[in-house]
């Protein structure tokens, strides 16, 4: 009975360790989670204004600055707990298919289709505006 009950304690204890941990690149220059959020907010609200005003050649600009600034935000997860970083990578896998949607309709001149894209993209650049103030918050709450 007790080596169930001592693997029982030890995987509890990794998961609490591994949920609570941080895996960060101490040297690596950092930009605080709440800038990047501006970041993607300004360019999220770029895309839609362009669509809006029917500038669909603006558009693969401001979706390659988008996938760039993912990048950046996927480089510094590592300082996000575990649970959020994966909430995170999720929503940035749906956040570059959707990407990768606009501009190919952008091609075929799809206007309504980028526009259903859009409309997919804002509930997803919302929760990854919730993750990044939360890491935000924990990352301030440590300083």
């Amino acid at each position: 009975m007790k080596s169930p009950v001592r693997a029982a304690v030890f995987l509890a204890m990794v998961f609490l360790l591994v949920s609570c941990g941080w895996a960060g690149d101490n040297k690596a220059v950092r930009v605080s989670f709440a800038q990047i959020k501006q970041q993607i907010e300004e360019t999220h609200a770029s895309l839609k204004r362009a669509v809006d005003e029917g500038a669909l050649d603006r558009l693969p600009a401001l979706d390659r600055q988008l996938n760039t600034q993912i990048d950046e935000l996927s480089k510094q997860s590592s300082a996000m707990n575990l649970l959020d970083r994966e909430h995170l990578f999720l929503n940035l896998a749906t956040t570059r298919r959707c990407l990768t949607e606009i501009d190919r309709y952008v091609t075929s001149g799809e206007v309504e289709l980028v526009r259903a894209q859009l409309s997919v993209l804002d509930p997803t650049m919302e929760e990854i505006a919730t993750l990044l103030d939360r890491a935000d918050k924990i990352a301030t709450a440590k300083e």
